[in-house]
């Protein structure tokens, strides 16, 4: 079965750590989904999360996840150098 690799930070690392989820947590893809009908199914609210990166690379919440993907949701709140670094401002949803 295929498999995701799941993580969350900042915030959302704490949240995993709540609910007392591995690291990375291994999701099963029992059928296609997008990274924002997975934060859906893992029950992340839609406000702690700003950004995901898809393979170390910030993609919009509407991309199609396939087997193998690394996740990483990303909460708001990165400081503002950062933000450019890590590419938030290219992001196109």
């Amino acid at each position: 079965m295929a498999e995701l690799e799941v993580r969350g930070t900042g915030k959302l690392y704490f949240l995993f750590k709540k609910r007392n989820w591995p690291d990375p947590l291994l999701y099963k893809l029992e059928e296609p989904l997008t990274a924002d009908e997975l934060r859906k199914k893992l029950d992340i609210p839609a406000e702690d999360v700003e950004v995901v990166y898809i393979n170390r690379i910030i993609k919009p919440l509407s991309t199609s996840l396939k087997e193998g993907d690394r996740v990483t949701f990303i909460p708001p709140g990165v400081p503002t150098i950062h933000r450019f670094n890590l590419g938030f401002y290219d992001v196109q949803e």
